[in-house]
C-alpha cells in the first residue's frame, strides 16, 4: 500500500499548470487530467476534527483500488498519495481505467442484450465477492471490450463474505436511481436481470424483490 507523502503548494501548482479540469464543485477542483494522461483527484476534509485525520479519504480510495485488483476486478491504478502542506486536503494521482462508461454506451444506443447479460453476471460476481459499492450506477461502470471495471470507488467497502440481501437491494435501487436513463430499454433490462439471476448466489425464490425494484424505478 502507498504512503501519503507531503506535497508543497508550489509543486501542486506546477502539476496543475497545464492540467485539464474535468470536475469541480463549490469546494474547488475535484478531478483534473495531467499532461501525461494521469488523473489527479482532490479529497477535501469535511470537518476539521474527524476520523479523516487518521485515515484520509485518499488512503481509503487507494485501499479500495488495491482490494479490487486483488479480487481481479479491473479498476484504476493509484500511483501516488499526497498531503498538501498547509492545506486540509489530500490528493491521489492515478492511471485511469481504459474503456467507456456503461452510461455512454447505453445513451449512444450501442448496448445490446449480450452486453447487458454479461453485465448482470459481473454484478452478481461483485456482490458474491463481498464488494459493497454503495453508489454503483452506469456512470462508474467501465466497459472495455469483454471486460467490466469500476471507477469512482471511494464509496465502497469490501467484506470477506457475500453481500446481504439488504445491501443487494440498495445496490440495485441506486443502479436504477434515474429511471429516465432506461426509458425504451426494456429488452436491455431483461437481459441484465437474466444474467444476474443465472449467476447470483441466492435461490431464485429470493430474487422476487428485484422484480419489484424494476417495476418501481423503470417501465419495461
Amino acid at each position: 500500500m502507498l504512503n501519503i507523502r507531503p506535497l508543497s503548494r508550489e509543486r501542486l501548482a506546477s502539476l496543475m499548470e497545464n492540467a485539464t479540469v474535468i470536475e469541480a464543485d463549490k469546494k474547488g477542483i475535484k478531478v483534473a487530467v495531467l499532461p501525461d494522461g494521469q488523473y489527479l483527484k482532490f479529497f477535501y476534509r469535511k470537518r476539521f476534527l474527524n476520523r479523516e485525520l487518521l485515515a484520509p479519504a485518499a488512503v481509503k480510495f487507494a485501499r479500495n483500488a488495491y482490494h479490487l485488483t486483488q479480487l481481479d476486478i479491473p479498476t484504476l491504478q493509484v500511483k501516488a498519495l499526497h498531503r498538501i502542506i498547509g492545506e486540509a486536503h489530500t490528493v491521489a494521482i492515478y492511471s485511469p481505467l481504459p474503456g467507456r462508461t456503461l452510461r455512454d454506451i447505453v445513451n449512444s444506443n450501442e448496448a445490446d442484450a449480450n452486453l447487458m447479460y454479461r453485465l448482470g453476471v459481473f454484478l452478481a460476481r461483485v456482490q458474491r465477492q463481498g464488494i459493497y459499492f454503495r453508489s454503483i450506477h452506469p456512470g462508474n461502470i467501465i466497459v472495455n471490450g469483454m471486460d467490466f471495471g469500476l471507477i469512482d470507488i471511494l464509496d465502497m467497502r469490501v467484506h470477506w463474505w457475500s453481500l446481504s440481501r439488504w445491501a443487494r437491494r440498495r445496490n440495485w435501487r441506486h443502479f436504477f436511481r434515474y429511471p429516465q436513463e432506461w426509458e425504451n430499454h426494456g429488452d436491455l433490462i431483461q437481459a441484465l436481470i437474466k444474467g444476474y439471476r443465472h449467476s447470483a448466489d441466492l435461490p431464485l425464490r429470493e430474487l422476487n424483490w428485484l422484480e419489484r425494484i424494476i417495476g418501481k424505478f423503470i417501465s419495461t
